[in-house]
């Protein structure tokens, strides 16, 4: 068989993962090609624990250019297009042609979708936002703390709950938590907008930590000359600092390139497969009934890599996605 390209865009936990594993199982006998913009591959799960002083970015950060030892080729480049009829994706260096595609390009933050005084607002689900917060949360001593989602789909569902026992934790053990009062909203019925074991288990530890729950707060704006969190029924949470879980979107060039709405990439459920041939969405940009999740990431890359490869080799079976995650 001619060498095929086998072309995974995003070096996240989905495509990191892909890449390692066709690297191994065909990466000698086809090319196997990672395409991010970032040089490096973050551990978004402990950006909190960067928030805590547990982890500085060098301890959660690799150099995606190691994975070249495992027969792929790493190019650090911004994708442009994806054209599904040509079968390429071009980037700031020209068109790559692929005969199999992946995407694996997550989910895209927009704090500026914030109504109002939206700069106000932290947040740790990016690498540079986590070190501001972090530097914040120092010097914050007293007060009125607010933490909340602004509305799903976001990034990892429970972890604006951990944000906010972490945050209780380190007040706490800086000896000032008496000093600040928390309130946690969200634009949901409740935590993960339903009842159930897990839910009922988010309640719980909010209250047992004394911090007050708003549900059903969709925010209005950030007003900033009031510091005051404003939602549409009227509501008002007065702020000393704030967090916020901002708006996430599938990355633009996948809306651009006519793969995505905003609801993400259309895939089948139990393959990942697209409507395009050779086509695969995995990750949060993958419209499934599943969380946006790091662990769902990688089962679904464990999936998409595995079924390829079979193809190609002819060895072992098609498999379909069997998810183990809430």
């Amino acid at each position: 068989m001619a060498r095929k390209n086998v072309v995974i865009l995003g070096g996240g936990s989905g495509g990191a993962v892909a890449a390692n594993h066709l690297g191994e199982s065909i990466g000698k006998d086809h090319n196997v090609i990672l395409i991010d913009k970032k040089p490096q591959h973050y551990y978004q799960s402990s950006y909190l624990w960067m928030v805590r002083g547990w982890r500085e970015p060098q301890d959660i950060s690799r150099d995606l250019t190691t994975i070249e030892r495992r027969n792929v080729r790493f190019i650090n480049d911004t994708i442009t297009n994806i054209d599904t009829d040509k079968r390429t994706v071009t980037t700031g260096h020209g068109e790559l042609a692929y005969d199999y595609l992946i995407s694996s390009l997550g989910f895209q933050t927009h704090p500026e979708m914030i109504p109002g005084d939206h700069h106000l607002a932290h947040h740790t689900w990016e690498m540079d936002a986590a070190i501001r917060f972090r530097d914040a949360l120092k010097n914050f001593t007293a007060g009125r703390l607010v933490i909340g989602i602004s509305s799903p789909p976001y990034r990892c569902p429970p972890g604006p709950y951990e944000a906010a026992w972490l945050i209780e934790d380190g007040l706490v053990e800086r000896g000032i938590r008496n000093n600040v009062t928390i309130d946690f909203f969200t634009s949901e019925p409740g935590p993960l907008g339903g009842s159930g074991q897990p839910s009922e288990f988010m309640r719980e530890h909010l209250d047992r930590r004394g911090i007050k729950l708003h549900n059903d707060f969709v925010i209005d704006r950030v007003d900033g000359d009031a510091s005051t969190l404003r939602a549409t029924d009227g509501r008002e949470l007065p702020f000393d600092l704030l967090f916020i879980v901002p708006p996430h979107r599938p990355s633009q060039v996948l809306i651009d390139s006519g793969l995505a709405t905003e609801a993400g990439v259309d895939v089948d459920v139990d393959t990942l497969a697209t409507k395009w041939e050779n086509v695969y969405a995995i990750g949060d940009s993958a419209n499934m009934p599943a969380s946006k999740a790091g662990v769902v990431a990688h089962q679904e890359a464990d999936v998409v890599a595995h079924n390829i490869a079979h193809e190609l080799t002819g060895h072992g079976q098609p498999t379909r996605l069997r998810l183990h995650t809430l």
